[in-house]
């Protein structure tokens, strides 16, 4: 009988211990506090403490920075050149702007790959520490706009040269943004015939535009024979002033070329001119010509059978 009481007393304990946790976990579980938007925002304002970086033994550390002319940090391949002399140094590495790369300490040549390429000398490196060279602007831009003969943009090519010279700095089209280092070039644009702009400027972490708007119109040469067909010569255009070619065409296909007053030749026999021709920009020109019917094709001659 003792043993049933002693068995059913242990049972109620074990229910009222269930009891009690039950009651006490929603308590506790209420008591604690959220943390409100403020106080993670507060968090996050925190300032960080940057990871401590390791390196290799008896290594250390670069890291190039750059902003572009719309003053964001760019990523930028660059080659890092180990110094041996006051005249000449050796390639090591390559690296990317942003990014740091582990070089062995001395001083380094640092070659940035914009358009052109520039050289930053003379960057020394210390065994167990991080060089971080900020260059600050690295580049402007240059943005050609232009409106074909219909007024819309046109993709002109277009080449950007060291000044006073045929060298290609790069190339690229019409009414698009191109990264550039700072100096003076000349800019080739690929209408027909080719214009040029002459020392342009281009400054550090600026954009320049050149807006050249409608430049150019449409010229259609149409040949027609005494049939009333069309035929088949070939065009030149020329200059007013010295007689010089400036585009070739065939006829009955419309050209774009820019504004202007020109000569007009069709390679018919004979040959025939219309002088004075004059075309604004943004508009369409058609002059027909009339020629002689072309003689037909002379016929294959059938070779000759052999008798056998």
């Amino acid at each position: 009988m003792k043993n049933k009481n002693l068995i059913v007393g242990l049972a109620v304990v074990v229910l009222i211990i269930i009891g009690i946790i039950f009651v006490v976990k929603p308590l506790t579980s209420k008591k604690a506090v959220k943390k409100t938007p403020v106080a993670m925002k507060a968090e996050k304002g925190k300032p960080q403490i940057p990871a401590k970086k390791t390196f290799s033994k008896d290594m250390g550390g670069l890291t190039v920075k750059a902003l572009d002319s719309k003053n964001k940090e760019i990523s930028i391949k660059a080659k890092a050149f180990k110094s041996i002399d006051s005249k000449s140094s050796i390639y090591v590495a390559s690296l990317v702007s942003g990014r740091m790369q582990e070089l062995a300490p001395g001083n380094y040549d640092i070659e940035i790959d914009t358009a052109p390429q520039m050289i930053y000398k003379n960057i020394g490196v210390s065994s167990g520490k991080e060089t971080v060279e900020d260059l600050g602007h690295l580049t402007g831009s240059i943005n050609i706009k232009a409106l074909n003969a219909k007024k819309k943009d046109a993709s002109f090519p277009v080449r950007i040269l060291h000044t006073k010279s045929n060298i290609v700095v790069t190339s690229t089209n019409t009414n698009m943004t191109i990264e550039i280092s700072p100096g003076i070039y000349d800019v080739e644009i690929g209408t027909t015939p080719i214009q040029f702009k002459k020392d342009v400027k281009i400054e550090a972490g600026k954009e320049h535009v050149l807006d050249l708007g409608c430049t150019t119109g449409i010229l259609t040469v149409k040949a027609i024979d005494e049939n009333g067909k069309e035929a088949r010569y070939t065009t030149r255009i020329k200059r007013v002033d010295n007689n010089g070619i400036v585009a070739t065409g065939i006829t009955n296909r419309a050209i774009e070329i820019q504004q202007g007053t020109y000569n007009i030749e069709v390679s018919s026999n004979p040959a025939q001119v219309k002088k004075d021709i004059k075309l604004n920009a943004g508009e369409e020109v058609s002059l027909e010509f009339t020629v002689q019917t072309p003689p037909p094709p002379p016929k294959a001659a059938t070779p000759a059978r052999t008798k056998k």
